[in-house]
């Protein structure tokens, strides 16, 4: 392995490591935005507000366990383009609900001043600043693959092309027609020719 081969493996492996810790840092604020919704639906604050955000986050649940089917369930073979397309835009519905959830709950506990809301909002606010970020920077990336499709999905090109060069087997009978080789007829052989004039030379000696 040379030093070029050596740093696109461990570039890959960083980059692994990211999307992973991204994964599971998405999960826990879904859920955890879940937890809370529900907290807020038993505690005493405006049940408007609190069904609203439980809603939302209910589908960023959903979509979440959707987002995990296309990303561990029947990968035997790899993942197709049609599937690394889907899990971007669950991907991006995900930060979409989660950003409209909390930037409701920031607007919708925006009149209280207990210390409880002051929290609530706090952490609505940050949530929300962070899955904007987030959202934005996923639209740009769709946006950049969608450019640059090689730099993604060059290798399933590849995989398809070489699929395509894959023969065809025909189940029915196949006739194949093969055309009897052209004769070739014989030369036939040269007759000798005497010449006169050297009969000629022969009667005179």
């Amino acid at each position: 392995m040379n030093e070029r081969e050596a740093r696109l493996v461990y570039k890959n492996k960083i980059t692994k490591n990211i999307n992973l810790a991204a994964f599971i840092a998405s999960c826990v604020v879904v859920y955890s935005s879940t937890l809370l919704s529900a907290f807020l639906l038993v505690a005493d604050t405006n049940q408007v507000v609190g069904f609203i955000f439980f809603g939302l986050c209910v589908l960023a649940l959903i979509m979440s366990a959707v987002r995990i089917g296309l990303m561990f369930v029947g990968r035997k073979d790899g993942f197709t383009i049609t599937r690394f397309k889907a899990i971007d835009v669950v991907k991006q519905i995900i930060r979409g609900t989660v950003l409209a959830a909390h930037t409701f709950l920031a607007i919708g506990v925006g009149t209280g001043s207990s210390g409880f809301d002051l929290a609530i909002r706090a952490y609505s606010i940050f949530i929300a600043v962070i899955e904007l970020i987030l959202f934005v920077y996923g639209l740009w990336k769709m946006a950049w693959i969608k450019e640059n499709p090689e730099r993604i999905y060059g290798k399933f090109a590849i995989k398809e092309v070489n699929n395509s060069r894959a023969p065809v087997k025909n189940p029915g009978k196949t006739h194949s027609k093969y055309s009897e080789p052209a004769k070739i007829e014989e030369t036939p052989k040269a007759i000798p020719v005497v010449d006169a004039e050297v009969k000629e030379i022969e009667v005179k000696k």
